[in-house]
């Protein structure tokens, strides 16, 4: 739904910030709603009033800043309680991006913990360890299938964590930055080739990706890899 991160990609919209959508069968989630989610939702008719559950990561904006919109579109403006909201704890509590008033419209809200396995509808996914990053943040893993790295500084076993046949990762930083928490190209590198998926997508790019061209950034990867690897765009859809 959108491959902008941070926050000057998403303040000028140079790209989309909104997300993710997964559909297995009749279940729908989305993940990490942006700016603009509900926006892109409706582009692309995408009912969200068929939406099982919504997804969080972290509470930065760039992954939030649609949750409570969102969160009224899935319960049908709160006239339906239906629909699972899944978000850190401190989603909620100090100084919360999920507003008071809509809490009591979906059916649950479920607070994530590390190294814990959900399931909507069906389709599990395990959340990682904590993210090295400045609020409470977990990448996921729905089975060996698709794994999703979000916003973190690199970790040991963070490639193990979200081993998968095909995997997202979020690459900010085209050059690593100690005193930004976050991942360049050399760790998406690092983690490819530790992981060995069969497709690695670079999305949620910074300005300096962007910059750099991510397509060209990915075919350089996977030439010097073995492993493909493709560069995400606002809309791509991939059969999983």
């Amino acid at each position: 739904m959108g491959t902008a991160g941070a926050r000057f990609m998403v303040a000028r919209q140079v790209a989309a910030s909104a997300g993710l959508f997964i559909e297995e069968g009749d279940t729908c989630i989305s993940l990490d709603p942006g700016p603009g989610a509900v926006v892109a939702y409706a582009q692309r008719k995408v009912d969200l009033t068929t939406l099982d559950a919504i997804v969080i990561s972290h509470r930065h904006l760039d992954h939030a800043g649609d949750v409570n919109v969102m969160v009224e579109a899935m319960t049908d403006g709160g006239f339906a309680h239906r629909g699972i909201l899944f978000c850190p704890s401190d989603a909620l509590d100090d100084d919360p991006v999920v507003l008071k008033y809509l809490r009591r419209f979906p059916r649950e809200i479920i607070r994530l913990a590390a190294e814990t396995t959900y399931s909507v509808n069906g389709v599990t996914f395990t959340t990682s360890c904590r993210h090295v990053h400045q609020v409470e943040t977990y990448g996921f893993r729905f089975g060996e299938r698709l794994g999703w790295i979000t916003d973190s500084a690199y970790y040991e076993g963070i490639a193990e964590q979200h081993k998968a046949e095909v995997m997202l990762i979020h690459t900010i930083l085209l050059h690593c930055r100690p005193d930004l928490p976050h991942l360049c190209i050399d760790d998406a590198e690092r983690i490819i080739r530790e992981a060995q998926p069969r497709l690695a997508i670079l999305t949620h790019y910074g300005m300096t990706v962007w910059r750099a061209n991510p397509q060209a950034i990915a075919a350089d990867l996977t030439q010097r890899i073995g492993t493909e690897v493709r560069a995400a765009y606002d809309g791509m859809s991939i059969d999983v």
